[in-house]
């Protein structure tokens, strides 16, 4: 049976293999960490902390996934884009030359996992009395500045699904704000149970978890099975739902389940970041020098953990697509939010149409990482294919 290459972290008998503890900080180990549902929530839950609501703006990097925007946008307040540099920093000079008495928060991603500096955003926000939410949701593991990740924000958040294999969960940490997080509602009971199946039945269906294999297929089939007999028609879902451009704002406030708050509190944090930099040298090494093809950031900071491999691509279209026709584990940020302006010298619109993000979590095998820089090489540079 051929498998299909893990666009995430998948559960697998090394899940646990290693030291639970890590070197680089990781935000989970931050004093006032909290999970919550996702990281979308995650942004939501923020937002609502500092009483983000109708009549107030709140900046976002022109380079961005529609779900840093939907909860803003829910709250009844209106995003505001700011340009990013080659390097991913917000563009400082055109803040100051801005309006902000609006502005309640700015939202600073450490784009890629690669950590930010925020020392000057730290202190331009303390000038602007501006709240600074420091999304993390491509940085569980960091430091920045000389400091963890997470602790530069007055808020930060998290996105536990692009570090660990669970189903669903975020984090949520608090800095500065002297009110506590909410409490948000218990998952049911059902909900509990199909976290933790979801979580063995993705790992069998990439091919890990061996010995296991035939079981869970036959109890997946029992359960579709039963799915069927017992559905229950349903309008169909909006598409911008899928695409990230709204929020379910009543799941935003449930809880995580337990098995996959106990995957993130007991899985390998070593065996993460050792192998997500493992990976990510080996695209560096692999690439470097395709025609057409350029990592982003060949050199990777030592205190990181990168959540994928950024690649410029020169001319990335119909190339995609037909990555995306492949199954292939890559993403691209190219459904920007409507309002995006263009700003000169903005590197962040440029990003979505020519930066892929490459999996390269720790649950990929050597012969899936060659497998997809040879389907890569084939796609944009058929000469460069492995012999």
């Amino acid at each position: 049976m051929v498998h299909p290459i893990p666009r995430l972290p998948v559960f697998d008998w090394q899940t646990f293999s290693g030291s639970k503890l890590s070197a680089t900080p990781c935000l989970l180990a931050h004093p006032k960490s909290h999970f919550t549902n996702s990281g979308r929530a995650s942004i939501l839950l923020a937002m609502e902390m500092i009483g983000v609501g109708p009549g107030d703006e709140v900046l976002v990097p022109t380079y961005h996934c529609p779900t840093m925007v939907a909860p803003i946008v829910a709250l009844g307040a209106q995003p505001v884009f700011y340009p990013v540099d080659d390097d991913g920093a917000p563009g400082l000079a055109w803040l100051d030359q801005v309006d902000v008495s609006r502005v309640r928060a700015i939202l600073v991603a450490h784009f890629f996992g690669l950590p930010q500096p925020l020392a000057l955003v730290r202190r331009w926000c303390d000038q602007n009395r501006v709240r600074l939410i420091e999304d993390c949701a491509h940085a569980l593991f960091g430091a920045s500045d000389g400091k963890a990740i997470g602790t530069w924000g007055d808020l930060a958040i998290g996105s536990l699904t692009k570090f660990l294999p669970v189903p669903e969960g975020g984090c949520l940490a608090n800095n500065l704000m002297p009110g506590a997080l909410q409490t948000l509602q218990r998952p049911s009971k059902i909900g509990q149970i199909k976290a933790g199946f979801d979580v063995v039945h993705a790992g069998v269906n990439h091919g890990r978890l061996r010995g296991l294999g035939y079981m869970v297929r036959m109890l997946y089939g029992l359960l579709a099975k039963f799915k069927r007999s017992s559905a229950v028609t349903t309008a169909p879902m909006n598409p911008s739902v899928a695409e990230g451009f709204t929020i379910d704002t009543v799941q935003a406030h449930r809880a995580l389940t337990y098995p996959s708050a106990w995957i993130a509190e007991h899985a390998s944090r070593d065996r993460i970041v050792s192998c997500r930099r493992e990976n990510y040298k080996f695209f560096v090494e692999a690439l470097t020098g395709v025609p057409g093809l350029r990592p982003l950031h060949p050199s990777l900071p030592n205190d990181c953990a990168p959540y994928v491999f950024p690649l410029w691509v020169d001319q990335p279209d119909p190339g995609y697509a037909e990555l995306r026709r492949l199954d292939f584990p890559v993403s691209r940020w190219d459904r920007l939010w409507p309002s995006v302006p263009s700003i000169v010298a903005d590197i962040g619109v440029q990003w979505s149409r020519h930066i892929l993000q490459l999996a390269c979590h720790q649950d990929l095998k050597r012969a899936e990482l060659q497998q997809m820089v040879d389907v890569l090489k084939r796609v944009y540079a058929p000469g460069h294919v492995s012999q």
